[in-house]
């Protein structure tokens, strides 16, 4: 179905209350519990349930049963069409047996998947090794302090990073003091990470106020 710009254009202020109503029920949670924000919480999971479901069948079910198995003949799908469809039984108690096939399929996936994990051991190592940078850098002949003092900043953390979780051998748990300055490092880097979080939680506010000052209320 297409629909034209003029139609949009024309619901557009309507668009813009209802989604100012639902934003400032989001942010009344601020205030205390209350029956708007449940309604605007249900309208938000409920909306965003709809649209991951369609699309799904858009970018997923539907190229597969068009492209894959009508064009292509791969009709072998049906199998994990079938399978998939099995899962939605579980709330039926009579039937609740059919979705133990695709669940245990599933599981056992998973457990084999996991064992082939272990040959990520060497990349892993790999990525600890790309990590020991020079200490001492120069660059055009010339001393870089700023490259040497990175580098040496990096590397020391990495280190007791990895130095952390040695502590069951006896001469680092008789060290304290090692594990206390490694695992402040650690805490560190987790506070820098929670805080790129809480950056990007503003950033998103930010465009909320945007939106409400500028399109809603038209006072920026």
């Amino acid at each position: 179905m297409n629909v034209s710009p003029e139609f949009i254009e024309a619901f557009r202020p309507l668009g813009v209350w209802i989604a100012a109503a639902l934003t400032l029920g989001i942010y009344s949670i601020l205030w205390k519990e209350n029956y708007y924000y449940r309604v605007c919480e249900h309208i938000f999971v409920g909306a965003t349930s709809a649209y991951l479901v369609v699309t799904s069948y858009a970018n997923t079910i539907k190229p597969a049963i068009e492209v894959d198995m009508i064009e292509k003949g791969m009709w072998w799908q049906i199998i994990a069409i079938a399978l998939g469809c099995m899962i939605y039984f579980q709330p039926f108690a009579q039937f609740r047996w059919l979705s133990r096939f695709p669940i245990a399929l599933w599981i056992g996936f998973n457990a084999g998947f996991a064992g082939l994990t272990m040959r990520t051991i060497m990349p892993m190592i790999v990525s600890v090794r790309a990590t020991m940078l020079p200490l001492v850098v120069f660059t055009n002949g010339t001393f870089d302090l700023l490259r040497s003092f990175n580098n040496t900043v990096f590397v020391l953390s990495t280190t007791m990073t990895l130095l952390y979780f040695f502590f069951s051998f006896e001469k680092l748990a008789s060290a304290p003091g090692v594990l206390k300055v490694c695992r402040w490092v650690m805490m560190l880097s987790f506070g820098v990470g929670f805080g790129n979080t809480v950056m990007n939680r503003i950033t998103l506010v930010m465009g909320r106020f945007s939106f409400l000052f500028s399109d809603w209320l038209g006072l920026i």
